[in-house]
């Protein structure tokens, strides 16, 4: 080691001693009044270009009205259509956003960022203690195969005392995240304020859920998918719930994500295999989550993070993987798997094993159901393409634990324009509310909005053409 490297490597350890004491933990960040800036789109800003869907185009009018808000730099913020070139390629966003990705996982060098991902992504668990409940809230058991139900917060909103008639928001958490986890109690609250009805969500091995079901193992999504199907149904079964949307972060992103598809694919899906179609249930004539979905700092190449956690990673020199790893370590330990070195891909083979698809399951085929990206060659099944729901994808330049490439890279193989993309400066990795809390619940508040959001848009547009 050179004695420059030396010297930084000590002004690091310095710095993490003296800034994790205070600043690097878990924060709340609730809504305040006159953080929501509410914006006004009518069917005179619908294009002109039939090609051009409203959803990409309700971001691009809500953006300009709300960009404002954003601290600093909010004209470097990208949009669906600035996310390519004029031949459809994807941009080079960190040229664009004048970053170096190289240094995105130093903290001296990404410092905010980091902060703004510590205080948003806490250590909160909610397992063998639940957390307490939330005013207007109540624990529900929503069944989701035999023997199953989903641990969920419940509220529904009301008028003048009496439930009143409105879509139901699911808050979906990050890997393993449960409903303790502050951003998740901020966003609920906040949602149930501005009159929706809010259902946070544990799925299986998640919180309360997993109490209650400690045998019954997470699968990344391969089940989950078919069972937020029928969380859907039964929350749109309710008198009083008219639609269905998903607010998700990292991990739960994907989930979201991937909920847009399977409710609009084909029968004979290519990325279901001939094994999955057998586990998995028909394409249902239901529609689901059709106020929309908002995925923030999905794990688009997913598979690429499971080969960057095949080695343990020190905290000087890649603090947030080191962290994850910590995460996926804990999560070992309890569940008592054989190996705890922080791996991914070991995990997900012993949930597997361990899960109702037991050891004999094609991991192969779980992997197909779950890229977003193609990866060394394998298809990623262009998903999103038969999303039939509006989709909107929020991402960070700066985010310390993933590639912002590569949602533009998605972007220039998604030519669905049920699917939009907003790119902005920081925000770190789901760090948003810290990071800019009064466009981070605008942009929300906004996009389920029954008048002026992203859905009400869309029947605005297929009504005047």
């Amino acid at each position: 080691m050179d004695i420059g490297r030396a010297i930084y490597r000590i002004i690091l350890s310095v710095t993490i001693l003296t800034t994790s004491l205070g600043c690097f933990q878990e924060k709340s960040f609730p809504m305040r009044p006159g953080d929501v800036v509410r914006i006004q789109i009518d069917s005179s800003t619908k294009s002109r270009d039939k090609h051009t869907h409203s959803v990409r185009q309700w971001l691009k009018h809500a953006h300009q009205q709300i960009k404002h808000l954003l601290p600093n730099k909010a004209h470097l913020a990208m949009v669906t259509e600035d996310l390519l070139d004029e031949k459809g390629e994807p941009r080079d966003i960190y040229k664009h956003f004048m970053k170096n990705p190289a240094e995105l996982d130093i903290l001296l060098r990404n410092y905010w960022a980091m902060l703004h991902t510590a205080q948003c992504a806490g250590p909160s668990v909610s397992i063998e203690k639940p957390s307490p409940p939330w005013p207007g809230f109540k624990q529900v058991w929503i069944p989701v195969d035999e023997d199953i139900e989903l641990s969920g917060w419940l509220g529904f909103a009301r008028k003048n005392g009496r439930v009143r008639s409105a879509d139901c928001i699911v808050l979906l958490p990050g890997m393993w995240g449960d409903n303790a986890i502050k951003r998740t109690t901020d966003l609920a609250k906040a949602l149930f304020q501005a009159g929706y009805h809010v259902l946070a969500l544990e799925l299986r091995g998640h919180g309360q859920t997993e109490v209650r079901y400690p045998t019954v193992h997470y699968n990344f999504g391969v089940l989950e998918t078919r069972d937020l199907m029928k969380v859907s149904e039964w929350l749109e079964d309710h008198q009083y719930i008219n639609r269905t949307g998903i607010v998700a972060f990292c991990w739960g992103g994907n989930h979201g994500l991937l909920a847009a598809w399977y409710d609009g694919r084909k029968p004979n899906d290519p990325s279901i295999s001939e094994d999955l179609q057998r586990i998995l249930e028909p394409k249902s004539d239901r529609r689901h989550f059709t106020a929309g979905v908002i995925a923030f700092s999905p794990v688009l190449r997913w598979e690429e993070v499971v080969d960057h956690t095949d080695i343990p990673r020190a905290v000087l020199d890649d603090p947030a993987t080191y962290f994850y790893q910590w995460t996926l370590r804990e999560r070992t330990r309890r569940k008592g798997y054989p190996v705890a070195n922080g791996n991914l891909r070991q995990i997900i083979n012993f949930e597997f094993a361990h899960s109702v698809l037991t050891s004999s399951f094609g991991i192969i085929d779980a992997y197909d159901l779950l890229r977003f990206l193609p990866y060394r060659g394998r298809p990623s099944g262009r998903k999103l393409e038969h999303s039939r729901i509006p989709v909107l994808l929020v991402q960070a330049a700066n985010d310390p634990f993933l590639c912002a490439q590569d949602i533009a890279d998605l972007m220039a193989e998604t030519s669905n324009p049920n699917v939009a993309a907003l790119l902005i400066s920081g925000g770190g990795h789901i760090g948003f509310a810290a990071f800019a809390r009064s466009y981070y619940y605008s942009l929300i508040i906004n996009f389920f909005d029954p008048q002026n959001g992203v859905a009400a848009f869309a029947d605005k547009n297929s009504n005047s053409g």
